[in-house]
């Protein structure tokens, strides 16, 4: 997580909302907001968009914490944390529907408050990064699917691959770069060449909606690894290694190739089609973003899929 976690605080006694508030900001949290209502709380949160909710479950408003909490969970997806002096059965059986990350009895100690926040802020964002997985994993299977249903042709077996037009190539990317949230995917062949130098070319590409075509450039066809300062990738690639770029992360001589693309960073993975190196697909954003470990797992089994639907007959 960049920065300071942001907690929201719901609490409608101002001096106890006040002093939560200092509390919070002693513990290294940003504060962006209070709300002594339901309705202001939602409202809030939506523009504010923190990374916690610090919720006191006794409201004396229209709409009490626990429907508070319920709204926000449904709408934003964002972790809420009680905060409670005391509560019947009844009101506990309605919190636990809102799947609350925790409870902090008031008066509240401040190490306990600090732990449960802390442990609350990692449990949602591990459970983030399995959905943004399985969401991935999701869109790759549709997507091998369709390119199986494609592979399928006269072909006899051992024949050279099938070449697939670019409208079904968009049709099986798409669902997988909006997943993951990308700027866009490419994929590259590369082309052994009899002087054991390959020679490297854009083959199909999808871009979101402010990403701008390259697949047409000339100067990403037929070009060679050295020619990009890509010779790292060459050896990586080869061994089956993933190449993960960013700035700051990235060799200057490997900023062409992601000039030419108009993107900033990205994952590039091998894709080896019947244990050959087919090429490499690469999943770029346009702006510098840093991919999770799962995230990243989740591309080598796109890539390793995808192979495996170009290679069968």
């Amino acid at each position: 997580m960049m920065g300071k976690p942001a907690i929201f605080i719901v609490e409608d006694e101002a001096i106890v909302a006040n002093d939560i508030r200092e509390t919070l900001k002693s513990l290294g949290y940003d504060v962006p907001g209070i709300a002594k209502s339901g309705e202001i709380a939602i409202e809030k949160v939506g523009e504010l968009r923190p990374d916690l909710v610090l919720m006191d479950i006794h409201l004396a408003t229209e709409m009490d914490g626990v429907e508070t909490a319920g709204k926000i969970h449904i709408l934003y997806d964002i972790p809420v944390i009680y905060l409670t002096a005391y509560a019947d059965k009844v009101l506990l059986d309605r919190a636990k529907v809102t799947e609350p990350y925790g409870y902090v009895v008031k008066p509240y100690d401040e190490r306990e408050l600090h732990s449960v926040i802390e442990m609350a802020l990692y449990k949602h964002r591990i459970e983030r990064e399995i959905k943004k997985r399985d969401a991935i994993l999701f869109a790759v299977s549709a997507a091998v699917e369709w390119l199986l249903r494609l592979s399928r042709g006269d072909a006899p077996a051992g024949a050279r691959l099938r070449d697939f037009n670019a409208s079904d190539i968009r049709d099986i990317l798409e669902p997988i770069g909006l997943a993951l949230d990308a700027g866009a995917i490419a994929i590259f062949k590369v082309e052994p060449g009899p002087d054991k130098t390959s020679t490297v070319s854009m083959v199909y590409e999808w871009g979101c909606p402010a990403y701008h075509p390259a697949l047409y450039k000339p100067e990403l066809k037929n070009f060679t690894f050295a020619s990009k300062g890509l010779l790292r990738w060459e050896g990586l690639l080869n061994h089956g290694d993933v190449v993960a770029a960013a700035p700051g992360v990235m060799p200057d001589e490997e900023r062409p190739l992601f000039t030419l693309l108009g993107v900033e960073s990205g994952v590039v993975v091998p894709v080896f089609v019947r244990d050959t190196l087919f090429g490499f697909i690469g999943f770029f954003d346009l702006a510098a973003r840093q991919r999770s470990p799962d995230e990243i797992e989740a591309l080598r089994i796109t890539a390793n899929l995808l192979g495996a639907a170009m290679g069968y007959q």
